[in-house]
């Protein structure tokens, strides 16, 4: 017979002991930065308790990819804001999630990993976060474990094939033959909150089905509901689909000032409209968030609601807007190398 040992209340006591605990304000200030670099948080009433508690163990993971783009800093906002403040942060780099995705060999998925552990770790660093408060954690290090199988079983048990297909429909490619790794790959995703021990689950919106998953059946295997932070996804340079290497439609962390400039400049950017637009997207998930303000055609703008107003206005234009954000970008990216 199997038993599921809790211990989540050990690594709380844990981190309440590393956390000094914010004032009132601070905790109000975190919760509004957390919140201007993401679309969702449920509940925001929970990650408003866990802050005020100091009571926060939170995780992103990334599959390995050849080259990151710039939603990877869009996604690690939350994150890297935690981890600013004292919270635990872990991110995983899941080369099991990516190779059951079809995205690799095992071994190469792995080294790719490595790869991009050292520039997140720029990252971090770049976001005023030492490196090495963050734990980077590789999914094969834990996951063909057979006390990580076992509890990936037990969960099945309470999961229907349908609702583990359904939570996938946004991160795996629509096959006609829909393959069972894909709903494998959701299910380990709500363990890996159990098994790292984590109360705050961070990812795109793509992840949200997952997330809500986990917060839903959880309590099936004696874990608490983990509270979800949800990004929003960067569309493409194109305008019409999500930023993605394969589409050719995405700026990359390693991309030299000219070829971003270049991206920017032709980038999909219709005058007056915040819609489907990918500039403004850098500008209230990138650019404000890293750089606290922008100089726009010789004004200075730190909320995006001003810069909102005299773009619907008309009195920033296309060619001005996408210059500045293509300087402060280049600036941001700089800070990585």
């Amino acid at each position: 017979m199997l038993v599921l040992r809790q211990t989540y209340c050990d690594d709380n006591r844990e981190v309440r002991s590393a956390v000094e605990i914010l004032s009132e304000v601070e905790v109000k200030r975190l919760l509004s930065s957390i919140k201007k670099v993401s679309v969702e948080i449920l509940t925001e009433n929970e990650l408003y308790s866990l802050i005020s508690e100091g009571n926060i163990i939170a995780y992103i993971g990334y599959e390995p990819s050849n080259i990151l783009h710039i939603g990877s800093l869009v996604a690690c906002s939350p994150l890297l804001l935690l981890a600013k403040h004292g919270f635990k942060c872990k991110i995983l780099l899941a080369d099991v999630h990516a190779w059951l995705n079809g995205k690799g060999e095992l071994e190469e998925l792995r080294e790719i990993g490595k790869q991009n552990e050292k520039m997140l770790r720029k990252v971090c660093k770049a976001f005023g976060v030492d490196p090495e408060s963050v734990e980077f954690v590789y999914g094969s290090d834990y996951q063909f474990s057979e006390d990580y199988v076992k509890v990936l079983l037990k969960f099945s048990q309470h999961i229907t094939a349908s609702k583990a297909r359904k939570a996938m429909d946004m991160i795996s490619k629509k096959e006609v033959s829909h393959k069972v790794s894909s709903e494998i790959y959701a299910l380990m995703q709500c363990i890996d909150i159990f098994y790292l021990k984590v109360n705050v689950a961070i990812g795109g919106t793509d992840q949200r089905k997952i997330h809500v998953m986990a917060r839903d059946y959880l309590h099936k295997i004696n874990y608490i509901k983990p509270v979800a932070i949800h990004t929003p996804i960067l569309l493409g340079i194109d305008g019409r689909q999500k930023m993605s290497k394969s589409l050719n439609n995405a700026i990359f962390l390693n991309d030299p000032p000219e070829q971003i400039e270049h991206k920017i400049r032709k980038a999909y950017c219709p005058e007056g409209s915040p819609e489907r637009n990918m500039i403004f997207d850098i500008l209230q998930y990138i650019v404000l968030p890293w750089e606290k303000s922008i100089e726009i055609g010789g004004r200075a703008y730190s909320d995006m609601s001003r810069i909102l107003k005299d773009w619907t206005e008309k009195r920033i234009t296309a060619k001005t807007l996408k210059k500045a954000v293509a300087e402060a970008l280049i600036q941001i990216l700089r800070k990585l190398s």
